[in-house]
């Protein structure tokens, strides 16, 4: 049994030895960086202006929202940013929309409870409160650690593929040698 779960442990090690050499996307650090600025930027207006009514609030964040997903779309489709960023992006962006959308009936309360507690689970390894005051400044929290992990992906990007690349090549005696017309020797 031990055997069977070393062998598949290898395999998944393998794999991207085996598999085509993806090159990395080549990104545009600017562009990330500048869809979380206007991130920044957003609650930075929110949190000095106290002449939003809450309505004008809430537009202002759903204007800001739909504006954002469009650019990091149109980002995404042009290579300028990676399907990492993208993906955590698109969901800090969710969260954000989650947060804000007013749900008079409370129908939406179970789903929009169970992705806040992942993510603040996933962003800070801690448990969501659920409510009272803590509840929110703990999403706030989680929301602003997962701004920097962001920019600390767009910084650390060249780094991490380099990193990648060692990593796969220590594992490169497990992939099959290939005989001169392209088929795998035993």
């Amino acid at each position: 049994m031990k055997k069977i779960l070393c062998l598949i442990v290898l395999a998944a090690l393998a794999i991207p030895v085996c598999s085509e050499d993806p090159a990395s996307p080549a990104i545009d650090k600017k562009v990330g960086a500048a869809l979380m600025e206007s991130m920044a930027q957003l609650f930075g207006r929110m949190a000095g202006q106290t002449v939003y009514t809450k309505e004008e609030r809430l537009r202002a964040i759903e204007d800001f929202l739909v504006q954002s997903m469009q650019e990091a779309k149109k980002a995404r489709d042009q290579n300028q940013i990676d399907p990492v960023f993208f993906a955590r992006y698109q969901r800090l962006l969710g969260i954000i929309k989650l947060m804000m959308a007013p749900d008079p009936g409370g129908i939406l309360v179970p789903i929009v409870d169970q992705e806040i507690k992942r993510f603040v689970y996933e962003v800070l390894g801690e448990e969501y409160k659920g409510t009272g005051p803590g509840a929110i400044g703990q999403v706030a929290n989680a929301i602003a650690d997962e701004m920097i992990n962001l920019q600390l992906h767009l910084d650390n990007f060249e780094t991490k593929a380099k990193l990648r690349k060692a990593f796969d090549e220590k594992f490169i005696f497990a992939a099959p040698k290939k005989d001169a017309g392209g088929g795998a020797v035993n």
